[in-house]
Order: C-alpha cells, then structure tokens, then sequence
C-alpha cells in the first residue's frame, strides 16, 4: 500500500467494517522513520469488497451476511503454500502474493460453515449422497478402485486422488462436484460448491474460473489444461461433468440455492 493510497485504503477499510463486519488488519502504515509498505494493495482491497458483496447479495443482502458470518477479521500472513485459510470469524491470505475473488468467496464459506459448527458441509454432505469413512477408504487401497499412489497423493496423470473416497479425509463424495483430490473433504467441498454456485453463468469475476472448472472434462485424456494441468479428463467426465454441462442439475447447486433462499436452515 502506497502512502498516497493510504486515505482511500481507510476508507475501504471502514466501509467494510460499518457495511459487513469485517475488519481487515492493515500491514501498512507509518513505521519507526518512514512509510511501510506492507503486503496489501488498494485493488486488492477493492477485490475483497466486490467478493463480500457477491456473497452478501447471494446471501440475501448485507444483514444476512452479518447473521451468518458473525463478523470477519481478515489479515495477510505467512502460511506456507496455502493461498488461504479460514476458522470461525477469521480468515487470512498468504502474504507472499495476491488472492482471486474466488479465494475470499471460498475462505469466506469456510468462515461461514466455521460460525455454525461446520455443520454446513454436514447438510452438503447428506443432501448430495455423500459420506465419509476412512476406513472404507483405506480398504480401496487395495481394490483396486483407487486412483492415488499407496501412501497418497502423487503427481502425475490419474494419481491425484479424484475417485470417491480416495483422499485423505476417506470422503466419498455423492452427486457430481466440479473437482476432487487429494485434499477434498465436505468442508472443501462446501466451499467449492458455494463458489461455483455463485460464479456459474453469473457473468462476474467468479464466472470464468467456474467454466473452466466444468470445460476440462471435455478434453481428451492426457491433453494439458493450461489451468489444472494433463489429467485422464475424459474418464473422469463421468464423476464431474454435469447433464448437459449445465451445473444448475447438480445436487450441489440445488442444495446451496435453497441455503441461500432460507429453505434449508443454517443452524
């Protein structure tokens, strides 16, 4: 953050806080003798703002999103290879780059499920026709209905743990996703199906990443995504890719539409 941006930065800052909750912790500022820049920059700030509000209006307006998330603080810190994290009214961005709005969608859901004792991704889980059951998944190990190296994940063409249940929580997701691996599990799963929710065909800064999301499975297996890569995209089309490549069909889609219209309760 520049000096000469450190007004409108404070403006942002208290837009946030009085509109929705959430409390950004500046790493900028004035130091011992000079100016310190920090890690976050103004449009980064203003990408924060346009994702709380997608979600918020998703949500039902900025009450809603007050209720369900309790108040947010955000922060930039170190954290390793993670992009993000969240727990209940906390959620911070690595500070070794920039974030997409499709990062503060997905983190600001973790901090949402976080606020009701996860039990979001719970009622995701069941209305899908999922479960989850390490042990069932540690016998797929050897029946061969597994798609990730004996001890985990590896990386390389149909070994990164896509199949139901193979990943390292044993989650066996039910209806189709738009994407599993190793790391999957319900929470992430929550997280990805509100971000696709919110982004699918909704013309916003979410809306091309979800497409893409979708679009690799038409590939043929082997050929490289410029985003996620050279994968057996074709064999997994049948666990992924939606009727008619319309996410709207999915049980995920339903189940979050109806969280969001107040049919489902969060509780």
């Amino acid at each position: 953050m520049k000096h000469f941006e450190a007004h409108s930065a404070a403006e942002k800052l208290a837009y946030l806080q009085s509109i929705y909750h959430v409390d950004v912790l500046p790493d900028w500022g004035d130091g011992e003798s000079q100016w310190k820049d920090g890690t976050w920059s103004i449009g980064e700030l203003d990408k924060l703002d346009h994702a709380v509000t997608l979600l918020a209006n998703a949500m039902g307006g900025e009450d809603r999103f007050i209720q369900h998330l309790g108040g947010v603080i955000v922060k930039k810190r170190e954290m390793g290879s993670h992009g993000g994290e969240a727990m209940q009214h906390r959620v911070s961005f690595s500070n070794k780059g920039t974030f997409s709005s499709w990062t503060v969608i997905h983190e600001m859901t973790h901090a949402w499920d976080a606020n009701y004792g996860w039990k979001l991704s719970v009622e995701l889980e069941k209305y899908t026709g999922g479960f989850t059951n390490p042990l069932l998944s540690k016998v797929r190990r050897f029946s061969g209905e597994w798609d990730a190296g004996r001890n985990g994940l590896e990386s390389a063409t149909g070994r990164r743990g896509r199949l139901r249940g193979c990943n390292k929580a044993g989650y066996f997701y039910g209806d189709k996703p738009s994407g599993s691996n190793w790391n999957f599990n319900r929470k992430e799963d929550f997280a990805e199906s509100v971000s696709m929710y919110i982004g699918w065909q909704k013309d916003n800064d979410l809306s091309e990443w979800a497409e893409k999301r979708i679009k690799r499975y038409l590939l043929g297996n082997g050929i490289k995504d410029n985003n996620f890569g050279v994968d057996n995209w074709a064999d997994y089309a049948k666990y992924f890719y939606p009727e008619d490549g319309d996410y709207t069909k999915t049980k995920r889609w339903k189940f979050v539409d109806e969280l969001m219209r107040g049919k489902i309760a969060a509780v």
